[in-house]
């Protein structure tokens, strides 16, 4: 009988990276699986939630340094010909010190080798293989990381929307980003005390009964409901900010929820209209806006789908109009659904520099009811009576801004408008802005934050919201005017943005640790932000205009020059820190320096009186003027580089002429 074999003869033992087809519960008490999700032990036992698949991670890492050695080994093998390569090449430079015949003859041979093809076989052609080596390691390096790191899924959620990805199975979106439930449990309750972030068709009462059941069952729960639920938790983790939150703002960062309520409104098939569709992507909506420092294109494309939904399952519509059977209960969340979709649609597509979806004509549907969650419920038979404008409630903030949208649309169709619109339209808006306005609940009505020390945050945010909105209609409806010579829409245009930027300043400061609005970090969002920007351009705008234009000596003392430069100045220095937002926030900060220099240049040692404004010393022809403020009328560069290319815009180049700046200098502040 021959020995067994020893040593170096000896067998070697072959390991297999196995793949684990048992649950962790399962594997846990040893009992046999069947392998669905979620199985029939953890079923049977209650413990459905505990039912996840571990992935073999010794498999993976062992695979990724597999890669890695690859890849070292491609870049020794890349550096090793491209030496071989500047070898040959210093061959051939010193061949150039050898007799003329010779160098002739080296100069026929190069021009052959370069004719010649260089085949699959040739050294050169190994430069192009360790190439597409790499990109083919990189290629099975997302493939792989698509099911297993949630980083590398989509660079944009949104993409998922449009059917660029694929999305996952529902079973592995919960199981990939659902954070546990004691985590999930604070983020949700982060965003319901965010009073002026809350959606207010998000019922409270209703939402804490869906919210059980879906821990009780995860995978039955429809997966629009979940969007639902992973853009709330986005919203949550993007704009808390406060020192025991900063763990779950990380844990926002790293979950990616907005891909995850990507994923859930693909799987649920948003586009059809059902329950919950229109809300979800909604929320979407909002989740983008609130979180997102620069607005995308795309997310005019979502409303433009949410105009359709809203249509197709008539939100346009009053309820009470509605031949359709329903509860008051549903007939209230409808009204507050269509509210905030209105709102937000016509605040986007304004910043996008787009007609809104909303034309006020086309639907009737009335502003919602100043309730409480607590006053009504799914099984209330009627809705109790109205609570007064008084008692600041969380949807009167809501209520109020429908009254002011219902104008600003109005804005937004006389602004966008490519026919000369009368004098009189003009005048009906600004009469019925200032006196919607002036309706509105004592507690929206201007107060500076030293004013506001016994405010609760979310009244001091609503406050300045409501406010910018005003300031906003009233800025856009007169600038066009201003190269008309109209001098009531240069001192409104002029009132207002001096207005707007003065209480941006106000409370910017008071977003700093310890500040009056430390919580309330969300108001610095897109939006907000985008005000700020239009306000710095109006307040250049018209103290140039007022040194162009003869003032009446009795609309001069409405313009105080030394203030708006100081204002100038400080928004300068605000854009400047924040000036790797976007590039439409360097042009504004550009725009700032070169309006203040132009007025220390001009007015050094000369007091800018009415005599100096009627002094035509910049001799600026009419048209040129009419082109800086007229140019901008469909492509306006502040209204949305992102539809537009705004450095393209005739009116940047008309304001370097005017203030005597190089061509191209202020477009190239970008």
């Amino acid at each position: 009988m021959e020995s067994a074999p020893s040593g170096a003869h000896a067998k070697r033992k072959i390991t297999r990276n196995r793949e684990l087809r048992a649950c962790t519960e399962c594997r846990r008490r040893k009992l046999r699986c069947d392998r669905q999700l979620p199985c029939s032990p953890c079923v049977r036992r209650n413990d459905a939630t505990c039912c996840v698949y571990a992935k073999n991670v010794d498999g993976l890492q062992s695979e990724h340094r597999s890669r890695l050695q690859a890849e070292a080994r491609l870049e020794h093998l890349e550096k090793l010909v491209q030496e071989l390569s500047q070898s040959q090449e210093t061959v051939a430079d010193h061949g150039k010190l050898i007799p003329e015949i010779h160098t002739v003859q080296s100069s026929r041979d190069e021009t052959l080798h370069k004719t010649l093809h260089n085949g699959a076989t040739h050294w050169s052609a190994m430069l192009e293989d360790i190439e597409e080596l790499r990109t083919a390691i990189r290629d099975h390096d997302d493939v792989d990381g698509a099911s297993i790191d949630h980083d590398n899924d989509v660079s944009d959620a949104t993409s998922l929307l449009f059917g660029a990805t694929t999305p996952l199975p529902f079973e592995q979106v919960l199981s990939q980003f659902l954070p546990e439930r004691r985590k999930a449990d604070r983020l949700v309750g982060s965003y319901f005390r965010m009073k002026a972030v809350a959606a207010p068709f998000i019922h409270t009462t209703q939402f804490r009964r869906l919210y059980q059941r879906f821990w009780d069952n995860p995978f039955v729960t429809s997966p629009l409901w979940v969007s639902i639920l992973f853009s709330l938790l986005e919203i949550a983790a993007k704009t808390v900010s406060t020192s025991s939150t900063s763990g779950m703002a990380e844990d926002g960062a790293t979950n990616r929820f907005d891909v995850a309520a990507a994923h859930c409104l693909a799987i649920g098939q948003y586009y059809r209209p059902q329950r919950f569709t229109f809300e979800a992507l909604l929320l979407y909506a909002q989740a983008k806006a609130l979180t997102s420092l620069d607005l995308s294109p795309d997310v005019a494309i979502i409303f433009g789908m949410l105009a359709r939904l809203a249509t197709v399952m008539g939100y346009h519509r009053d309820p009470d109009g509605s031949r359709q059977k329903m509860s008051p209960f549903d007939r209230e969340m409808r009204r507050r659904t269509w509210s905030m979709y209105m709102q937000l649609d016509m605040l986007v597509s304004f910043q996008l520099g787009l007609p809104s979806n909303t034309q006020f004509p086309t639907w009737d549907t009335r502003p919602p009811t100043n309730l409480l969650d607590s006053d009504f419920d799914e099984d209330t038979l009627q809705l109790p009576p109205a609570r007064p404008d008084t008692e600041p409630t969380e949807l009167l903030f809501y209520i109020a801004k429908h009254r002011l949208m219902t104008v600003f649309e109005k804005v937004i169709r006389h602004t966008l408008s490519t026919n000369d619109r009368p004098s009189d339209e003009l005048e009906a808006i600004d009469k019925e802005i200032r006196d919607t306005f002036a309706g509105l609940p004592a507690v929206f009505q201007p107060r500076s934050m030293t004013e506001s020390v016994v405010d609760p945050p979310s009244i001091k945010v609503t406050r300045l919201c409501v406010n910018f909105i005003y300031q906003k209609c009233l800025c856009v409806l007169h600038r066009r005017y201003i190269a008309c010579g109209r001098e009531s829409s240069l001192r409104a245009c002029y009132t207002s943005a001096s207005d707007l930027v003065g209480r941006f300043l106000d409370m910017h400061k008071e977003f700093e640790p310890g500040g009056q609005l430390e919580t309330e970090r969300w108001l610095m969002g897109s939006l907000t932000w985008h005000d700020f920007l239009l306000g710095c351009m109006g307040l250049c705008l018209t103290i140039l205009s007022f040194r162009h234009y003869r003032v009446e000596p009795a609309s001069a003392g409405v313009f105080d020059i030394e203030d708006s430069l100081d204002l100038l100045a400080k928004a300068g220095t605000v854009c400047e820190r924040h000036s790797a937002r976007s590039k439409d926030t360097k042009k504004v900060r550009r725009l700032i320096e070169v309006t203040i220099l132009e007025f220390t240049k001009k007015d050094k040692h000369v007091p800018v009186t009415q005599d100096s404004v009627s002094d035509n010393s910049l001799e600026t022809p009419e048209s040129l003027w009419y082109a800086i403020t007229t140019a901008q009328g469909n492509n306006d560069w502040l209204w949305g580089e992102s539809t537009t290319d705004s450095t393209d815009d005739a009116g940047w180049a008309s304001l370097e002429q005017f203030l005597n700046l190089p061509n191209g200098d202020l477009m190239t502040a970008a």
